[in-house]
């Protein structure tokens, strides 16, 4: 099955336009929407923020990366 991956912006009233689809007139398509996942620069960027933002509490000033990974694992897994 061919397909055909872009990115849209939600327009008022949660509308949305994909233009030059790959397929002819009459071709039903199924569509998925999700949003954007974040770059990797955007995410390392986000991800330094976080860290910092820990960093400037008290007592976390020497928390390294590895360690807040294991803490977010942790949390996620429900521990």
């Amino acid at each position: 099955m061919n397909s055909y991956e872009t990115s849209a912006t939600v327009e008022d009233q949660g509308r949305v336009q994909v233009v030059g689809v790959p397929f002819a007139a009459g071709t039903q398509v199924q569509v998925t929407i999700s949003p954007k996942r974040a770059s990797a620069a955007e995410f390392t960027a986000a991800w330094q923020r976080v860290c910092a933002e820990l960093r400037s509490r008290s007592g976390l000033q020497n928390i390294s990366d590895e360690d807040i990974r294991e803490q977010i694992d942790r949390y996620r897994a429900g521990q």
